[in-house]
């Protein structure tokens, strides 16, 4: 027999732009024939929710905030056959019908057009949804359905044959995450970053880097400790990423980047991109960007995760403390991930 559901859930909202969050009781929705309403057990918290606070994605208010969401699924809609009750899940933010979703013209969007991950229960489109294994806790998993599949979407997007090399350069929430997953994946790579914690983080995995580089060190120099583990006709990485959105980074990726390399932005600078046109032009770099996985690669994510045992670093939070989590985040306090965990 179905599980009896409540009419009413504990929910954190947007309600003003550059405001508060706050703790709301509202509705617990009903799933149409192609989703499924999952009972939330972590939500993650991801960059782009300060920007949905700024008022960057002219969201309708009031919303509920976040877009990677984790729990077990408490109903399915009519038209559902790959999932049940019971279900442990991950969800991906698209909600949309076009043939290539994750560049929709106008989706649906968790936790920015549409109520997200930071309540009891949420609804969520099947088709971006993905079964999770016991290995995953559900904080770990949240992290994985926008910072890691954003992350692993930009490696498949450098397109580095087996045995090359990736820069990940900005080791912050999905950094920390990409330089595993490359490691894990085979490539050679490279940890780039400002802060020395953030690059003694990594090197404590498994699956370490094989080079650490302080971006505050001439590029130069950073050139040349790539060279020891990196050969090739030119010098620097195949790829590099761009997880962060400091200006200096792109500068500093392109210098670090092989002539005829590729550059992989996920970051996104309030001011732009900036890159010399003698890097584009004369050293033939290409610069591409990436969004996130879509679902087979989102599979692919959980996998790796689970048999390379992927670490995530993690501060777990009560619903109660997400203004608390906001403000920490923005004072550049901690690393890593931050979860609101509801159950």
């Amino acid at each position: 027999m179905p599980t009896q559901l409540p009419t009413k859930m504990k929910a954190i909202q947007v309600k003003e732009f550059n405001k508060p969050y706050e703790i709301s009781e509202i509705d617990v929705p009903r799933p149409q024939p192609h989703q499924v309403l999952v009972k939330i057990h972590a939500g993650g918290f991801c960059h782009t929710d300060c920007m949905v606070m700024e008022n960057a994605f002219n969201s309708p208010l009031p919303v509920v905030a976040s877009h990677e969401p984790a729990g077990v699924v408490a109903s399915v809609g009519a038209d559902i056959k790959e999932f049940k009750e019971g279900d442990r899940v991950g969800c991906e933010c698209p909600d949309c019908k076009a043939d290539r979703p994750i560049y929709c013209d106008k989706p649906s969007m968790k936790g920015i057009n549409v109520n997200g991950a930071w309540s009891e229960y949420m609804v969520a489109d099947a088709r971006f949804t993905v079964k999770l294994p016991d290995s995953i806790d559900f904080s770990t998993a949240a992290c994985l359905m926008c910072a890691g599949i954003t992350i692993y979407g930009s490696i498949k997007r450098a397109n580095v044959p087996a045995g090359g090399s990736i820069a990940i350069v900005g080791i912050g929430g999905l950094g920390h995450i990409g330089t595993q997953l490359a490691k894990a994946m085979g490539y050679k790579v490279i940890a780039v970053d400002v802060k020395q914690r953030s690059l003694d983080l990594v090197k404590s995995y498994r699956w370490k880097p094989d080079v650490s580089v302080l971006a505050t060190e001439p590029a130069e120099n950073a050139v040349r400790k790539i060279t020891q583990i990196v050969k090739g006709d030119y010098p620097g990485v195949d790829a590099a990423i761009l997880a962060t959105d400091a200006p200096p980074a792109f500068d500093f990726a392109a210098a670090i980047t092989k002539k005829h390399g590729k550059i992989v932005l996920v970051g996104q600078p309030e001011s732009g991109i900036t890159m010399s046109y003698f890097d584009v032009i004369f050293r033939d770099l290409e610069l591409v960007g990436s969004l996130i996985a879509d679902k087979t690669q989102a599979e692919e994510l959980v996998a790796l995760v689970a048999d390379a045992g992927i670490q995530v670093q993690i501060k777990e939070w009560k619903p109660e403390q997400a203004e608390d989590m906001r403000k920490e985040y923005l004072d550049g306090k901690g690393d890593g991930k931050n979860v609101i965990v509801f159950a």
